[in-house]
């Protein structure tokens, strides 16, 4: 009886061709100009908010840090608000982050069990 498994070469040659289709795709492109944009915007936000009373924020950079680590809820700790407004932004930001990378998470799977039917 002959086997008609694909093999494991065949497997990643389509999950590749998959993966670059989906990022090629109008979705992706716009969940990621939109989460890109939103977190500068939050990051530039928090530079003015907390720029003049954080020792912590001496540049743009680390404001940009700050909202990178808090969207994708890394949260590394080393640069907190001191503001309420800064804190406030950072909650909304963390909600943010968590709603764009749900997205991402389920148009991954998504484009993954699309290519794993049988045609």
């Amino acid at each position: 009886m002959k086997n008609n498994l694909p093999t494991k070469e065949t497997i990643l040659k389509n999950f590749i061709l998959v993966m670059v289709v989906l990022i090629k795709s109008p979705v992706f492109i716009l969940l990621t100009i939109l989460g890109n944009s939103l977190i500068g915007l939050f990051s530039l936000v928090f530079y003015l908010f907390e720029s003049n009373v954080n020792p912590k924020i001496v540049s743009f950079v680390d404001a940009l840090w700050w909202g990178f680590s808090t969207a994708t809820t890394t949260g590394y700790g080393d640069i907190t608000p001191m503001t309420h407004h800064g804190k406030i932004l950072g909650m909304v930001l963390m909600l943010t982050g968590m709603a764009l990378f749900g997205m991402f998470t389920a148009l991954f799977a998504e484009t993954i069990l699309i290519s794993t039917k049988k045609k």
